[in-house]
Order: structure tokens, then C-alpha cells, then sequence
């Protein structure tokens, strides 16, 4: 009984505070945040407002590109090229999301942390039309936006083959879900 009690006594402490940013990134300066995307480009704002899980950060990709390491109240801003892209997060899995993106437009994927068994999962949420733009607001002025530093890069680099090897792991997994319950990013989704 014992046991048990100490099991979800740490759990609740670990999933219920202790936010902590990444020493991967680096806080953007207020005149440097970035508020449209560039000419001919696509924005993508990768936000985890959510201070759940908060000692737990994701890693997010553009295929195997490292874009930035998401912490609890941060977000990620990526300037893409217009087209078909496929967009993954690691925590203790892999998700997946599935974008085809408009240029001169700005999108919002919500990173969402969830139980894992040894640390959080994470999944992107696509704000495609079902997301009010109050909701996006709060989400987006509740974070911080964030940048990769030399020690993320140089952590990227050295981590290459393990995060080759989950996304091995959980893309066929993620292609075999039923239509209908793969996460996409619509087009018309941006603004």
C-alpha cells in the first residue's frame, strides 16, 4: 500500500509543476519575436502552454530537422517552405503531424503533454478551424518564444540516430491509424 501511495504521491509531483526551460534554448528578446512569416514562407507556432508535465520538455522535428526543444510556457516559431511537411515531437514516444501549408500564412499546433509510463508523452493538436482565435491568443501570450542555442544544436547532432530510430519505431504505427484520427494541418488553417 505503501508503495503505491509513493508511486502516485511522485507522479502528481512530477506532472503537476516544476516547469523548467530547456538549457537547449534561448529566450527570445520581445524585438526579436517572431510575429509573420517571412516573404514566400510559411509560419508554424509550436506552443505548449500547459505547465503539466512542466519538468518534461519535447523535441520538436520537421521530418529529421531539430527545430527546438518545447518546455512548459514556451513556444517554438518555424519559418517553412509552402507544401507538404510531416512534423514530429518526442517525449518517451513519437507522434506525428501531418501539414500542408499555405505561404504568407501562420499556423498553430498546440504541443500537448500526456501520461506516459516513464515520462510524458506528447502529441502536436492542429488548431484547424476548431480552435477559437481567443483560445489562440491565450495560448500564444501564456508562452514564450524560444530559439535553439549551440548546446541544443550540438545535442541534436549527438541524439541523430536514437531519434531516426524512434521515428522508425512510431511512423508506421502513426500511418496505420484510421484517416479520421491522424492529426493534419489543414491549408486553409492558416491566417
Amino acid at each position: 500500500m505503501f508503495n503505491r501511495l509513493m508511486i502516485v504521491f511522485l507522479g502528481v509531483l512530477f506532472f503537476s509543476g516544476c516547469a523548467t526551460q530547456s538549457n537547449h534554448m534561448t529566450k527570445v528578446t520581445p524585438e526579436s519575436v517572431i510575429t509573420k512569416p517571412e516573404e514566400g514562407k510559411a509560419l508554424i507556432h509550436f506552443i505548449r502552454p500547459s505547465n503539466y508535465g512542466g519538468a518534461v520538455q519535447s523535441t520538436i522535428y520537421n521530418e529529421s530537422n531539430y527545430l527546438g526543444t518545447v518546455s512548459a510556457q514556451t513556444r517554438v516559431a518555424y519559418q517553412a517552405d509552402p507544401g507538404k511537411h510531416m512534423f514530429m515531437v518526442i517525449g518517451e514516444n513519437a507522434d506525428f503531424l501531418e501539414a500542408n501549408l499555405l505561404e504568407n500564412k501562420t499556423y498553430y499546433v498546440l504541443v500537448s503533454p500526456r501520461m506516459g509510463v516513464w515520462k510524458a508523452r506528447f502529441s502536436l493538436n492542429p488548431a484547424s478551424g476548431d480552435v477559437s482565435q481567443q483560445q489562440i491568443d491565450s495560448w500564444y501570450n501564456s508562452t514564450t518564444e524560444v530559439v535553439p542555442n549551440e548546446a541544443g544544436l550540438d545535442w541534436a547532432k549527438s541524439k541523430a540516430s536514437e531519434i531516426e530510430k524512434l521515428k522508425s519505431k512510431y511512423l508506421p504505427k502513426w500511418q496505420q491509424k484510421a484517416e479520421g484520427d491522424k492529426q493534419r494541418l489543414k491549408p486553409e488553417s492558416g491566417i
